[in-house]
C-alpha cells in the first residue's frame, strides 16, 4: 500500500481536492476515498478545464463522472486563456482563485492538490537552472497558505513509480494528458532528460531531493524569522516610503541582509515583483558603500535609495515639483504630500517643528512666503550667509525630502524658518505668534 501523509487531514475537516483526471490526481482521490471510511471528513472535487487540448472536455466529464460515482459535488472551471504569452502565470493564477472560490462556497477549509517527489525534484532543478530564491530553491513545501486558506501536498514524499505502482494494483482509471509527452514544455524537458539520468545514479534520488528541500525550508525559516524580528525593530514607514538604518542592517549576517531586503520589496509590491539575486546584490552593496548618495530602480513603480546612512524603498513616489504659498495671517497652509503649516497664536494643543515668531507689528511680517527650495538660495548666520545646498548636506538631509521641505519668508523676502533645519535669530518684539510644521504620509 502507497503510503502518504495522512497526517495532514484531521477529523471533521471538509477538503476541496484538485483533481485534473490525470494518474496523480486519480491516485490522490482513491486514497482519500480510502482513508475517508476510517476517519470523518466530507470531499468536494474540483476541476480546470484550460481549453487548451480537444481532449479537455472529455476529461472535465471524466472528472465529473467520478465526483457523481462516489456522491460527492464537484466545481469545474471553463478557463479560456486570454494572455497566451503568460499563459502559465495566468492559468495558476486562475486555478488557485478558483480553488479558493470553491473552497469557500461549500465550506472546506483545505485544499488539496496531488503534487509529488518527482515534481518536487523538477521544480528544484528548475529553479535551480534559472536562478531563485532561498525559499525558491526548497521547491515546493508540503504545506502552506493561498490567501488564508491551508494547501495540502499529502502525496509530496511519494515517488512517481510508487504512484504508478499502485495505479496498477488497484486499477485506478485516468486520462492521460498528450501534452506530458511535448518537450516545448520545460518541465516536460528535465523530466524526460534528467531524470533519467539521476534515478539511474540513485533509485531513491527523490528522497534525496526531499531531505534537500527539507534542510532549505528549516534554514529559510530561520533566515526569514531574523529578517522579520530586524525589520520589525528597524524599519519606519511612510505611505509610500519605507526607511532601513543602514549601520544596523549592514551589521546582519548578508544571507538575511538579503533576506530582509526581498522582505521589504514582497511587502511593498504585494509579492508581484519577482527580484533577481544580482538586484539583492546591488541593494546590499549600496546599504554597504561610502557612497553618500545612489539609487537603483527595480521596477517602473519601485526604486531604493541610499542617503546618508538611511536605505530607502520608495514606490510610485510623485514627481516633485516647485510650489509657493502666501498667508496672511493666523490659519493653515496644505502643502504638498499631506504636510501643513499652521500659523497660531498658541501652540498647546499643537504637535509638530514649531518656531517662535517675536513682532511688534504684524504689518512687517505678513504676509509669509512658503515655498521649497530654488538654485541660488542662502541661509544666513551672524556670521555671513551659506547656501542652501550645503546646510542640507552639513544636516544630512535626504536628496528625496530635500525638494518638498517648506522655506517660510517674511514680507521683506528674509528667510525666517526651514522646519528641523534652521530658524533665523529673533529680531525682537513683544508679541508672539507659532508656526507650526506638521509632516504628512
Amino acid at each position: 500500500m502507497l503510503v502518504f501523509n495522512d497526517n495532514l487531514i484531521e477529523p471533521g475537516d471538509r477538503l476541496a481536492v484538485a483533481i485534473s483526471g490525470g494518474i496523480d490526481s486519480m491516485v490522490l482521490f482513491d486514497l482519500l476515498l480510502k482513508l475517508r471510511m476510517k476517519r470523518d471528513f466530507s470531499l468536494v472535487i474540483c476541476h480546470v478545464n484550460h481549453h487548451t487540448r480537444k481532449e479537455t472536455e472529455a476529461e472535465a466529464e471524466f472528472v465529473f463522472q467520478a465526483a457523481r460515482d462516489n456522491h460527492l459535488e464537484c466545481e469545474i472551471l471553463d478557463y479560456h486563456p486570454t494572455d497566451k504569452d503568460n499563459f502559465h502565470q495566468a492559468s495558476r493564477q486562475a486555478r488557485y482563485d478558483f480553488f479558493l472560490a470553491a473552497a469557500k462556497k461549500h465550506g472546506a477549509n483545505k485544499i488539496v492538490l496531488a503534487h509529488h517527489a518527482d515534481d518536487l525534484a523538477e521544480t528544484i532543478l528548475m529553479r535551480i537552472s534559472r536562478g531563485s530564491s532561498l525559499a525558491g530553491y526548497s521547491g515546493i513545501p508540503e504545506t502552506g497558505h493561498y490567501k488564508d486558506l491551508q494547501i495540502i501536498r499529502p502525496l509530496l514524499k511519494v515517488s512517481r513509480a510508487e504512484i504508478e505502482t499502485y495505479q496498477k494494483e488497484f486499477g485506478i482509471k485516468y486520462m492521460e494528458d498528450a501534452s506530458n509527452q511535448d518537450d516545448n514544455y520545460t518541465r516536460n524537458r528535465f523530466r524526460h532528460h534528467l531524470i533519467p539520468f539521476l534515478e539511474q545514479e540513485n533509485p531513491a534520488y527523490t528522497n534525496k531531493f526531499v531531505q534537500f528541500s527539507v534542510y532549505l525550508q528549516e534554514a529559510h525559516a530561520l533566515v526569514l524569522d531574523l529578517a522579520d524580528s530586524f525589520l520589525q525593530g528597524h524599519v519606519t514607514q511612510e505611505e509610500n516610503l519605507l526607511v532601513i538604518p543602514c549601520p544596523a542592517f549592514n551589521g546582519l549576517y548578508k544571507v538575511v541582509r538579503r533576506e530582509a531586503a526581498k522582505l521589504v520589496i514582497d511587502r511593498m509590491t504585494n509579492d508581484s515583483l519577482e527580484v533577481t539575486f544580482p538586484q539583492l546584490d546591488a541593494i546590499l552593496e549600496m546599504a554597504a558603500s561610502a557612497k553618500t548618495h545612489s539609487e537603483l530602480t527595480l521596477s517602473h513603480n519601485l526604486s531604493v535609495k541610499k542617503s546618508y546612512d538611511r536605505l530607502m524603498f520608495c514606490s510610485a513616489l510623485p514627481e516633485k515639483g516647485d510650489y509657493e504659498y502666501q498667508i496672511d495671517g493666523p490659519g493653515e497652509i496644505q502643502l504638498p504630500g499631506g504636510a501643513r503649516l499652521l500659523i497660531s497664536t498658541n501652540n498647546s494643543n499643537l504637535r509638530g517643528k514649531s518656531y517662535e515668531l517675536w513682532y511688534n507689528d504684524l504689518d512687517f511680517i505678513f504676509p509669509l512666503s512658503v515655498r521649497n527650495r530654488r538654485p541660488g538660495d542662502r541661509v544666513e548666520f551672524p556670521y555671513g550667509t551659506k547656501k542652501l545646498k550645503d546646510l542640507f548636506i552639513e544636516k544630512r538631509v535626504p536628496h528625496l525630502f530635500r525638494d518638498e521641505i517648506p522655506l517660510v519668508f517674511d514680507k521683506q523676502g528674509n528667510l525666517l524658518w526651514i522646519p528641523g533645519y534652521y530658524g533665523h535669530k529673533a529680531t525682537g518684539g513683544n508679541k508672539l505668534i507659532h508656526l507650526i510644521y506638521q509632516k504628512g504620509r
